[in-house]
């Protein structure tokens, strides 16, 4: 189509997002990085961001048609797109910034005619400064890239046979650059596997391929470390090895099913290769011969609920792609799926299935048939031909649902609210509900084929269409309203009118556009053009006049868009310009943007501004004059365009398997959007709901047993730990105890082994004298009788093989001589046999010659004399019937003769047959006996072998004896300087043993000292416990005294407001006495003394204190690095108690304070400080207990009792 693009011009159509893959695109996957994919969908390139679920497009060519090849660089800096095209079209992408660097052939650069439209594969080199590419049929030109330059080096034609490679299309699938040496090409296709060098500005054959081996369809071959080594994949299966440009072997592990290897990849352990029926298999290099051991076969099995094991097993996996940490490996099938695999996570050496997942979401893998949106949520609806129905959300841009059916689908359309869809199978029309994670059935149709259904703009009705007549109904009941009838061909498309969807507007193949009333589904109004077989219609209001007529505008297969004005439709169309070279296909309107936005075969999209613009003489409308915008989508023709309610988002969908999402902008290049906001709301049936609740009911109660369990086993884990510790500890106080023992027996075997060490090597070297005298007479022994054994051994062997001859000579003698005389028996047999044979025929044809004659004559005699011997005729006859019963008996006889003879010669021939067996047989014994021969041959060479063994044997133990000699000399050395040494080593010992007594007793000193200070130590430790208690106890009464303070001050103020009335506060006065004073409180002696009592003791604790001080400094002299520590504990434990003194001293003195309303409490203080006191003393009692008990006198200062 003609279409005029302004370059400077924001357009207005953008794609945003799209769903598939082009799946015929030679290496059609490539990471970029480990989280960008590049893959074709349509005519672009998208760059896909795994985790950010967003695409960048590289747009395609405008004067490409179609991308067919890709290819990456090994440093994946560079991403070529190969594009169909006259001539094609090569364009380099910088993958960092993501632009265009190069476009080959570029402009003034003189290229030869490659003979094809498109190129079918192509390869960078390793250092990415060179590319490869391959031309298609007819001629398969070969073409050597400096791409940085824009030079075309050298080329040439890669087909062998010219003539059969421009009848296939598919004649070389693969190309590839040594990654050693950058200019030796490979090439392999159908019976083809090529190698060319660049040589002299030149592509030269060069030498190496498949040698003698049968020529093969070669899918594909890699490269791998060494740079010199091939694995070549076939059509058969087979994984061809070829090393130093030579086919080596087939590898061991090779499918070799008829199934095809598609696809090879390389990486670190090995390489991975897939093909027929989704198989992939991982082989990893091994040092064996084989070089390479298959590891993992795996199938990509992501069936959908109905697919048939035929259409499972119909996939082919087309191309691999490897993230750069190789984490991931990406693959594309056949079916335009595109799947992931986690090979950090997955262990080949298990036998567990390998999980592949898709890379985004599953895409469809047919031509989509219908395309429709709704306006409560951000939902896309897509039926195709491959019997799936798909939502998608065009928001988040995921895949919500979708499910498969048994049937192809041919339309759908999903209701405003999102909830409910309507789909035309082939053979009915359903009607079902979107549910959470399930489409379900509600009701259906008896509509065959139904290529277009649609729901109303306020979703209250549906239409459905039934080959020429359109249905509608009621959404709500499903009731037929009624059905409209007037076309003469098949209806193709409807469009419902805003906003009351009172009228419906209809085209279809017989050149009809009609507007129908719903109110009596009648028609209002027609147009019929017969040459026009229109595929689409749209209506609306071109501007903002709310009293202007509708217009309506239709494309058809004539190549002309025609704009009607509703009102007077029957005068024909007002606009009807040409569409150009290609015919647009589908149409939707845009109100608010003014923009017609279609679709045409040749996958652009087209916006076309309103109102489409004047006629030219003659009354067509003049293209030049528009300017219409296409923006590159699919790779085929479109079959349906839709745009959501606010018209920010457009979608189309192909025959190409794709759904693309455009952003649909303003003028002034902005998207502009409605604020809309989504329903949240989901269908659920009544039974899943309660399924759900009992579920999360029964969860809850198991919850609740677990964590009741876990309390449980937490208590009895802490138990048993408490357990284990307590029994940890006795084994350990058993353990030393132990070793302690051990140590003493230790030591005393240590003394006793000190005084058997000089027998037991006197004793040693004594047996070692004697012990060596033996082995040598015995070695002398065993030398005699081993001569004396190969000299017997020799001589029986000599006598075994004489016998042997012997015997061997006579049984040839006697088989010859058997055989002799057999032949001859035989022969003779065989000559009698044939004479009796010879004889019994002539007997049999003398005999059928008696009888011939004596029937003639017979006839003879009864035919002349049948007249004279009437009167004797029956005698006669039978006689002669009585000779001729004779006769027949004799020839009976005969034959029962001539079969029993026929019977000998076959027992004959059996005999024959059996004496041939019976010579296999002796020959079969001759030639076991020749094996018997070798076998003792060979045990008479193993037998020399043994001989000599043992020769080198006592050769052996003759240089041990001498080496045994030698060592016996230096161990009497050894023995002599040790008994110079174990004298003064003796007197060492006796001091050693000394000081270890020594050791002992002081070890024994340390010990009873450390048990009294930790003793000491633990004692400390319960007094500071007690005193924390203690501190936290009286943080607690202060605070109650202090709430207790604040509410008397509260009542107190409150008496204060009510002082100017006696009364009232009398009564109050009255009432806070009864609520605080219940029992008569008198002033007792005891408590004037607290103070008294409290300084008396206060002394006592620090006469007590100093004494302890004294003592621990008496004792840092012998201890002093634990007299340290406890000292510097003392010292904390010292201010602990004045503090807690002062702080004693200032409760009491505001308890005194309030001594008349808080007498209760201070009784009841007074009793805890002399239980205290009272515990203290029996404290300081146990102290000067332990003292005494360590030989430390006891404290001076006794604690004074308490009053």
């Amino acid at each position: 189509m003609a279409s005029k693009l302004d370059e400077h011009k924001e357009p207005r159509v953008t794609r945003r997002h799209a769903f598939g893959i082009k799946a015929d695109v030679a290496e059609n996957i490539h990471f970029i990085d480990d989280s960008t994919a590049a893959f074709p969908i349509g005519r672009n390139v998208v760059l896909y961001n795994t985790q950010s679920n967003q695409q960048r497009f590289l747009q395609g060519s405008e004067k490409g048609e179609g991308v067919t090849a890709m290819a990456l660089s090994s440093n994946k800096r560079y991403l070529a797109i190969a594009e169909a095209g006259s001539p094609p079209i090569v364009t380099i992408y910088d993958t960092v910034n993501k632009r265009k660097r190069k476009t080959l052939p570029s402009q003034g650069v003189v290229l030869p005619d490659i003979g094809s439209r498109e190129y079918v594969c192509m390869a960078f080199a390793a250092d990415g400064k060179s590319l490869i590419t391959q031309g298609g049929a007819p001629e398969w030109t070969l073409v050597y890239w400096t791409w940085d330059r824009s030079k075309a080096v050298a080329w040439t034609c890669s087909a062998i046979d010219k003539i059969a490679a421009a009848q296939d299309k598919h004649h070389i699938s693969r190309v590839s650059i040594c990654p050693k040496d950058p200019t030796l090409i490979c090439v392999s296709g159908n019976n083809v596997f090529r190698f060319f060098k660049l040589s002299e500005g030149q592509l030269k054959p060069a030498p190496g391929g498949m040698g003698k081996r049968e020529p093969q369809n070669y899918l594909s071959h890699v490269w791998l470390p060494p740079e010199d080594r091939l694995v070549v994949s076939t059509e058969s299966g087979d994984l061809l090895l070829v090393e130093n440009f030579e086919f080596k072997t087939v590898l061991q592990g090779s499918p070799s099913e008829g199934l095809s290897i598609d696809a090879l990849i390389a990486y670190a352990k090995g390489f991975i290769c897939g093909g027929d029926m989704g198989l992939v298999f991982i082989f990893e290099r091994c040092d064996d011969k084989d070089m390479y051991r298959k590891m993992k076969a795996m199938k990509v099995d992501h069936k959908k609920e109905c697919d048939t094991p035929i259409e499972a097993d119909s996939m082919k996996v087309k191309s691999f792609s490897l993230t750069q940490q190789e984490e991931f490996l990406a693959l594309t099938t056949s079916n335009n799926q595109i799947y992931l695999l986690n090979l950090s996570n997955a262990d080949f050496s298990k036998g567990e299935d390998a999980v592949f997942e898709p890379l985004a979401q599953l895409f469809h893998s047919s031509p989509i048939t219908g395309l429709d949106t709704c306006v409560r949520k951000p939902l896309v609806a897509t039926s195709s031909k491959d019997r799936s129905i798909k939502i998608w959300n065009h928001v988040d841009h995921t895949l919500e649902m979708s499910r498969t059916f048994h049937s192809e689908a041919t339309s759908i359309a999903i209701h405003p609210s999102g909830l409910h869809i309507l789909v035309g199978f082939s053979d009915k029309l359903r009607f079902m509900n979107l549910y959470g994670d399930d489409i379900r059935e509600f009701k259906s149709f008896p509509i065959r084929q139904c290529p277009e259904c649609r729901f109303s703009t306020g979703g209250q009705y549906f239409a459905a269409v039934h080959g020429n007549i359109i249905s509608i109904y009621s959404t709500y009941t499903c009731e037929s309203i009624g059905h409209l009838r007037g076309h003469n061909g098949k209806v193709r498309s409807l469009f419902w009118m805003p906003p009351d969807d009172t009228r419906l507007i209809s085209v279809g193949q017989d050149g009809a556009i009609f507007d129908w009333s719903l109110r009596d589904c009648r028609k209002e109004n027609d147009c019929v053009i017969k040459s026009a077989h229109y595929t689409s219609v749209t209506a609306g209001c071109a501007t903002a006049n709310a009293t202007a007529s509708p217009l309506a505008w239709a494309v058809a297969g004539d190549r002309k868009l025609r704009e009607f004005d509703i009102s007077t439709l029957h005068s024909g169309p007002q606009h009807e310009p040409d569409t150009g070279d290609c015919p647009l296909s589908t149409i939707t309107f845009s109100p608010h943007h003014k923009l017609l936005l279609a679709g045409s075969e040749d996958g652009c999209v087209y916006t076309i501004p309103i109102p489409l613009g004047s006629t030219a003489p003659g009354g067509a409308t003049t293209l030049a004059s528009q300017q219409w915008d296409a923006t590159l989508a699919h790779s085929g023709p479109i079959t349906r365009t839709a745009l959501t309610f606010d018209e920010s988002v457009l979608f189309t969908v192909g025959e190409d398997c794709t759904l693309y999402c455009y952003d649909v902008r303003d003028k002034d290049g902005r998207v502009a959007k409605r604020e809309i906001t989504y329903a949240e709301e989901i269908l659920i049936s009544k039974s899943d709901l309660e399924d759900k609740n009992d579920e999360i009911g029964s969860q809850r109660a198991k919850v609740e047993d677990l964590k009741l369990d876990m309390e449980y086993q937490a208590q009895k884990h802490d138990i048993q730990h408490i357990k284990e510790m307590k029994t940890m500890e006795d084994e350990h106080r058993e353990q030393s105890e132990r070793q302690y023992q051990k140590f003493e027996q230790l030591l005393a075997l240590k003394n006793e082994q000190e005084l058997e060490f000089t027998e037991i090597r006197r004793e040693t070297a004594e047996k070692h004298r004697a012990e060596l005298c033996k082995l040598e007479s015995d070695y002398q022994m065993q030398l005699q009788a081993s001569e004396d054994q190969i000299t017997r051994l020799q001589q029986e062997t000599e006598q075994q093989q004489k016998s042997f001859m012997n015997l061997l000579m006579q049984k040839e003698q006697f088989l010859d001589k058997t055989k002799q005389e057999e032949e001859s028996a035989f022969q003779a047999a065989l000559h009698a046999e044939k004479e009796a044979c010879n004889q019994l025929r002539t007997q049999e044809k003398l005999l059928k010659e008696e009888h011939e004659e004596m029937r003639t004559m017979i006839e003879v005699m009864t035919d002349r004399d049948i007249e004279e011997i009437k009167e004797r005729y029956e005698r006669k006859l039978r006689e002669a019937r009585e000779q001729l019963l004779h006769l027949k008996g004799e020839n009976g006889i005969m034959k029962k003769k001539f079969y029993s003879l026929l019977k000998d010669i076959k027992d004959k021939e059996n005999e024959i047959g059996n004496l041939f067996e019976s010579q296999g047989e002796k020959e079969g014994k001759i030639k076991g006996l020749e094996k018997d021969i070798d076998a003792l041959r060979n045990e008479i060479r193993e037998r020399d072998e043994t001989i000599g063994d043992k020769e080198k044997r006592i050769y052996d133990l003759k240089k041990k004896n001498q080496e045994l000699e030698k060592f016996k000399f230096v161990l009497d050395y050894k023995i002599k300087e040790l008994k110079s040494q174990i004298e003064p080593r003796q007197v060492e010992i006796v001091e050693a043993k000394q000081k270890i007594k020594a050791m002992d007793g002081e070890l024994e000193r340390y010990q009873l000292n450390n048990n009294q200070l930790i003793l000491t130590i633990s004692d400390l430790k319960l007094k500071l416990e007690g005193q924390q208690k203690e501190i936290g106890n009286l943080q607690c009464k202060i605070k109650d005294s202090e709430i207790f303070k604040n509410r008397i001050r509260t009542e107190i103020s409150e008496l204060a407001a009510i002082g100017q009335e006696p009364k009232l506060l009398r009564e109050a006065s009255k009432k806070l006495y009864q609520k605080h004073v219940k029992d008569d409180v008198r002033r007792t002696d005891g408590e004037e003394d607290l103070q008294k009592e409290n300084n008396r003791q206060r002394d006592y604790l620090e006469r007590t204190v100093e004494s302890l001080k004294r003592k621990l400094v008496k004792d840092a002299d012998t201890h002093k690095a634990d007299a340290n520590r406890i000292m510097g504990e003392n010292v904390i434990l010292i201010q602990e108690i004045n503090q807690l003194r002062r702080e004693a001293k200032l409760i009491r003195a505001q308890n005194s304070a309030k001594e008349g309303q808080v007498s209760d409490t201070v009784r009841n203080e007074i009793e805890t400080n002399k239980r205290e006191i009272a515990r203290l003393r029996s404290r300081l009692a146990e102290l000067d207990r332990i003292q005494h008990a360590m030989g430390r006198p006891a404290a001076r200062d006794k604690p004074p009792d308490v009053v």
